[in-house]
């Protein structure tokens, strides 16, 4: 294959060119239509609205390299990882390549099936729907991702299956001599009346820059239920460029939950499908961000038909000089009646360099709607901080416990104990960590 390139190279393009040089590869008609795509798609940059507040010179500067020149170092420890709820329910890819040596799936009970897209690139379900769900339209990284992966996380319920444990999709980032790319898969389907649990973990074991481009692909059919936590704990040098996508049928909820604690730039660009009537589903985040870190979130819930339930608390805590973007959009097509939708952006600065751009977005085009969303910035009250030290705290503990309680609300709908247990202790990490500025009357 050859890579003709109508828009200016950037570095993905670059990095594609050598790999389109190479021949053939296992995803043929998949890496054609990617490649097509990434041919005429240019890389984004600030003169683009959807851009504008995101600084990409971590990525412009960067001389990455593919996975095979960057001399990958062996990953060591990654157990001290694994959720012991999914000790028979897990799969670990290293750089985005599946490991069964640490992975385990026999314990999922029966309709469940559980492994690496490469060895089921010949089901029937993976021929429908693997890069089908995809609409990112006039995105470069999608493209670069389907062009790219080898493996992948599969995970297929049949009509009826509950998965007996929680499915843990861990994705493990190595040091490296020389800055690399990696590319995560994912494709879930959820038949009629399942159920399943996803916990997807994205862990740097270095401080060394790298950027993981991961795109889930999720289908959830009528009257399945699924419950998905993301949790972003990259180097915090890594650039983490994240599309998952979720198509809900009828009688179906899908409930997502990301917690973005690494990364020197996120940008995460979670996306919620309605494809029927009486569907419910939930778009949460954490972002806790200090230091220069800049996290990034573009949502959008897509409402299509009628009745339906959807919300979104999206909490960031900014310390340092950290940026957090958020552009969240509820949108509601012509016919989309009696559609119940809250949207809610909430920013505590605890730093006078910290910056916040918020802008959450309506877009209603029919008129039997309860539909609000709101954004709010500011810093700890300094009453409640008072107070707190009127009953014996310290003015730092008395922050730090503001801070904790803020940040906690967006984590206690996870009901996997331990990860619930995990991100309990990350935020205590984070508030412990990072005192707060003292701002002048």
């Amino acid at each position: 294959m050859a890579l003709p390139t109508k828009v200016e190279p950037s570095i993905l393009h670059q990095l594609a060119k050598g790999v389109a040089e190479n021949g053939e590869t296992k995803w043929k008609d998949l890496r054609e239509k990617s490649l097509e795509e990434l041919n005429t798609t240019a890389f984004p940059h600030k003169k683009i609205e959807e851009w504008r507040f995101t600084d990409l010179r971590p990525i412009t500067r960067t001389d990455f390299v593919n996975l095979d020149e960057a001399g990958t170092l062996p990953a060591t420890n990654i157990e001290q990882y694994f959720i012991p709820e999914s000790d028979r329910s897990r799969l670990v890819f290293i750089n985005g390549k599946f490991h069964e040596k640490y992975s385990s799936i026999g314990g999922l009970g029966k309709g469940v099936t559980v492994g690496n897209l490469s060895d089921h690139s010949e089901d029937e379900t993976v021929k429908e729907y693997l890069n089908q769900l995809v609409n990112y339209e006039k995105d470069l990284f999608v493209p670069y991702n389907g062009l790219m992966f080898e493996d992948g996380a599969y995970i297929h319920l049949e009509k009826g299956a509950k998965a007996e444990a929680p499915i843990q999709v861990l994705n493990i980032y190595t040091d490296a001599k020389e800055p690399y790319v990696t590319t995560p898969r994912m494709l879930v389907v959820a038949e009629e009346e399942s159920d399943v649990t996803i916990v997807e973990d994205h862990i740097g074991l270095s401080e060394n820059r790298y950027m993981t481009i991961p795109v889930s692909e999720v289908k959830v059919k009528k009257g399945a239920h699924i419950h998905h936590v993301r949790i972003q704990r990259d180097s915090r040098d890594a650039i983490h460029v994240a599309r998952p996508i979720a198509y809900v049928e009828k009688n179906s909820e899908y409930h997502a939950y990301t917690i973005t604690l690494g990364g020197k730039l996120t940008r995460n660009e979670p996306r919620v499908i309605q494809e029927d009537e009486e569907v419910d589903f939930t778009l949460d985040g954490l972002v806790l961000i200090d230091g220069d870190q800049v996290a990034d979130t573009h949502s959008v819930m897509d409402h299509r038909f009628s009745h339906a339930e959807s919300h979104q608390l999206h909490k960031v805590v900014v310390n340092g000089n950290a940026h957090s973007i958020f552009n969240g959009k509820i949108f509601v097509r012509r016919d989309a009646q009696k559609i119940d939708s809250f949207q809610e952006n909430r920013n505590l600065l605890l730093s006078l360099d910290g910056l916040v751009n918020a802008k959450p977005q309506l877009e209603i085009f029919a008129d039997d709607v309860l539909c609000s969303h709101g954004a709010t910035v500011g810093q700890l009250d300094p009453e409640e901080v008072f107070y707190l030290q009127s009953r014996g705290m310290t003015e730092e503990k008395a922050k730090e416990v503001l801070t904790y309680a803020f940040a906690l609300e967006t984590i206690e709908n996870v009901k996997v104990e331990s990860v619930h247990k995990l991100l309990i202790d990350e935020v205590y990490r984070y508030t412990k960590a990072n005192n707060v500025e003292k701002v002048s009357a």
